[in-house]
């Protein structure tokens, strides 16, 4: 009943999908290098407590000269990735789901060439079969006015669900590394200035994940709001609203969407990795749950 299906498995639209993935996976594989140097100076400093205890000092002034350092320059590097690969996604949507640009809100769209080298690149297999079927291909078997909004819907959930998880692994890692790295210090010298010099030199890495997981709590309250204004779009689009009215409420959710997008922070691939599957089986037990309220709605 509706080609959304058909769409996103276009060249063009696999290209998108293809440069916004690298987009992203640059800035991932950034925050993951600042944040292993980050994890590396209290290692350096423990061991310069056993072999260099006039080294720690030194360790402590580099610590914080990187958490500067990535507040000031590499926070704005990575906030013009997710800027890329926002834009992408949106262009992706665009088409895919027969939504209007929104030029006031996404500004102008990416120039093709800026997209052409890593839109045309080839990524490993398994990383090419995740390209299609963005998603679910049951959307199909109900109305494109329908469909959008469960995908639209889907895009939600499934972030949200990640986002969850993410932030579990941040509060533990929290927990484990102070423990961990303060035992350690202790045991090599049970005293309170060993202590200090030993979180001193971890400050950088303690603040990203104490950051992140504040961002992220934040996300998750925007993903909650949008994932109920989505529902009662979808709700109202069942129950028979205008095509035209509902394309134009379809194009405002996915201002909120776009905007939400290009202020959150990235999750690590080898969590997407490891939760995918299940993710996935839940967004297509999610959408076939609204196809079928459609149908017997008989939209």
């Amino acid at each position: 009943m509706n080609n959304i299906t058909q769409r996103q498995l276009l060249p063009a639209m696999l290209s998108l999908v293809r440069a916004r993935t690298l987009a992203y996976r640059r800035a991932k594989r950034c925050q993951a290098f600042v944040l292993a140097l980050n994890l590396l100076l209290p290692v350096a400093s423990a061991a310069a407590a056993v072999f260099m205890p006039d080294a720690r000092p030194a360790i402590a002034v580099c610590a914080l000269l990187l958490g500067i350092f990535d507040v000031t320059a590499i926070d704005a590097w990575m906030k013009a990735r997710l800027k890329v690969g926002a834009k992408l996604q949106e262009e992706f949507d665009c088409e895919v789901l027969d939504i209007d640009w929104n030029e006031f809100v996404a500004g102008t769209k990416m120039d093709a060439e800026a997209s052409y080298e890593d839109g045309c690149r080839t990524l490993n297999d398994v990383d090419e079969k995740r390209l299609r079927d963005w998603y679910p291909v049951v959307v199909a078997e109900t109305s494109l006015e329908v469909a959008r909004v469960i995908c639209q819907r889907e895009n939600l959930v499934y972030d949200s669900d990640l986002r969850v998880a993410y932030r579990r692994v941040l509060f533990w890692f929290v927990v484990v590394f102070v423990v961990v790295f303060s035992a350690a210090s202790l045991a090599f010298n049970p005293s309170f200035m060993s202590l200090v010099l030993a979180l001193v030199p971890a400050a950088p890495a303690l603040t990203w994940a104490l950051r992140e997981n504040k961002r992220q709590g934040d996300t998750l309250e925007t993903l909650t709001r949008l994932k109920a204004e989505s529902e009662k779009l979808l709700k109202a689009t069942i129950n028979g609203v205008d095509a035209a009215e509902a394309k134009r409420r379809s194009r405002e959710l996915q201002d909120a969407i776009f905007g939400h997008r290009l202020s959150s922070s990235l999750v690590f691939d080898w969590l997407y990795n490891l939760l995918r599957p299940r993710l996935e089986a839940k967004l297509v037990h999610g959408a076939k749950r609204w196809v079928d309220e459609a149908k017997r709605s008989g939209t």
